[in-house]
């Protein structure tokens, strides 16, 4: 096996067992494109553990072979091609030399490696509209996203209508509200279940001793004494299952690149194959009594009670690094673009962080003088964080350095405080349903008041069709730009979940278990 580069017809070679080499320089493929994902300016490998070493200036598409190397051109996308192309030639050729090895599970998983890195260096194909090979169709918007509401003038008045309810839901307090296709996604510890949008009927309803974790997408890993069984969408069947050790999961579900992850006791991280169910990996912490787990690329994040941070290659669950601080974490750590935001503290003193994803690097902390902060907020290139100091509630922002750039008085009342995301502002709410818009600049657009008795704790912002939804006692929908007060809607004083979906229907969770259902009854307007 033979590298042949401009002016050197084998600059590198190796001898030894083919497909061994071919496997290590395949892995070796992965490591690079996802360097290449992250922009770093960087790379360096032996292929196949063969040296000399192989340098790769990633932006200056230029590389060079050992220390003291010629700088020569090549494209990351062009080595990367090679690599992977060389895995699928080389499975081919046994697979037609012998039969037998097609089911080979070490050429099957060469083979779908390499494949799916090609896949990843593959453009998307735009057919000619000169030669009638594509139509010119409308975009649809995304997923979780929604078109203004159509009005001839400036938006007065909404009126809702209530559309169904359904009672008796087990372990409101500890459930999660979740949007799904085709209505609202109900997910507590031992129960999943998904409702129709239109009359609340049960789509489908998940249930075992051993707890439940599902998603809005459809799937749920349902746990008993004896085994784990893994479904997806209506069906009444399990897609599969598989014999299990007796550890209790969910009812936080990720669905990323084929796996599904979980918690167990809200400590231990496990991972399964979408598609087979198969355990590909579990992290148990030490001395951990509380975890929180996210995804961010091709890492895992495990933010743990003991003061550590764990990044973890999706793919095998190995420990890339681990992150140690002083002081416990709160919380999930937050994407923001290639790094993430995290927030730890202990009692009144409080810290929030900004490390590498793919690295676990530090890159800064920052100590907001503030008690009960909220979930940081990463918006463009500001990082919000709401908090409460001498009796009143602060919004702090931060540029990409840490550096602070501005401090508001909210005056919402006692927190703790959500944050939601407008297009250049922040919705920040209290729990009695005080909220205020501030812009980036750091300007408080608009406050409303508070709306009855204090919630069981602050519930973010949601917004739908250009609406804005507030939670409180009484849940109100205001201009996002104004702040008028468009339409109130009586949710009561156990609201612990709110959800509103593109067609602007409203989804309520109380602590009795009682999930309602509101539909947009009529709009109004002033036409000028």
């Amino acid at each position: 096996m033979w590298l042949a580069l401009p002016g050197r017809p084998q600059a590198w070679r190796a001898q030894g067992p083919p497909f061994l080499t071919v496997l290590e320089l395949s892995r070796q493929a992965v490591e690079l494109a996802r360097a290449v994902e992250l922009g770093e300016a960087r790379f360096e490998f032996e292929p196949a553990g063969v040296r000399p070493l192989l340098t790769l200036d990633l932006p200056g598409r230029r590389a060079k072979l050992g220390p003291t190397g010629a700088w020569f051109e090549l494209e990351s996308s062009a080595l990367l091609s090679a690599l992977f192309q060389l895995g699928e030639a080389l499975g081919l050729a046994f697979a037609e030399a012998h039969r037998v090895q097609v089911s080979n599970p070490y050429l099957v998983e060469l083979a779908e490696r390499c494949r799916e890195g090609l896949s990843h260096l593959r453009g998307a194909h735009k057919p000619p509209e000169a030669e009638g090979e594509a139509r010119e169709r409308k975009s649809p918007p995304a997923r979780g996203e929604s078109r203004p509401l159509k009005v001839p003038g400036k938006l007065r008045r909404l009126r809702f209508e209530k559309l169904w309810e359904q009672r008796g839901l087990e372990e409101p307090e500890e459930a999660r509200l979740l949007l799904g296709r085709h209505g609202p996604v109900y997910c507590a510890p031992g129960l999943a279940g998904a409702f129709s949008r239109k009359d609340g009927a049960l789509l489908w309803r998940r249930a075992a001793s051993l707890g439940v974790a599902a998603s809005a997408d459809g799937h749920a890993v349902a746990a008993d004494d004896a085994r784990v069984y893994g479904f997806t969408g209506r069906g009444a069947g399990a897609r599969w299952l598989h014999d299990h050790d007796g550890i209790p999961l969910g009812p936080l579900l990720l669905s990323q690149d084929g796996l599904l992850l979980t918690l167990s006791e809200d400590r231990t991280a496990v991972a399964f194959a979408e598609a087979s169910g198969r355990e590909v990996w579990r992290l148990a912490p030490p001395r951990t009594q509380r975890g929180w787990l996210a995804t961010q690329g091709h890492r895992a994040l495990l933010s743990t009670d003991s003061g550590y941070l764990y990044g973890l290659d999706l793919e095998d669950g190995q420990v890339r690094y681990r992150l140690r601080s002083p002081l416990p974490f709160h919380g999930p750590p937050v994407a923001w673009g290639r790094r993430f935001l995290a927030l730890l503290g202990r009692g009144s003193h409080h810290a929030l962080l900004l490390a590498d994803a793919h690295t676990g690097e530090a890159q800064w902390t920052f100590e907001p003088d503030l008690t009960l902060p909220s979930t940081p907020l990463p918006v463009g290139q500001r990082v919000l964080l709401a908090g409460m100091r001498d009796q009143d509630g602060f919004l702090v922002c931060l540029d990409a350095r840490g550096r602070k750039v501005w401090e508001r008085a909210l005056h919402l009342g006692p927190g703790p405080y959500a944050l939601a995301p407008l297009p250049r502002a922040v919705v920040v709410t209290s729990a009695s349903g005080a909220a205020a818009r501030v812009a980036l600049s750091g300007q408080v657009d608009w406050h409303v008041g508070a709306a009855g008795e204090p919630l069981i704790t602050a519930l973010p912002a949601r917004t739908a069709r250009d609406v804005t939804l507030i939670a409180g006692e009484v849940v109100r929908a205001v201009d996002p730009r104004g702040g008028q007060v468009l339409a109130e809607v009586r949710a009561g004083v156990g609201l612990v979940a709110l959800q509103a979906d593109v067609r602007l229907n409203l989804y309520f969770l109380d602590d009795a278990g009682t999930l309602s259902a509101y539909r947009l009854g009529s709009h109004f307007a002033v036409v000028k």
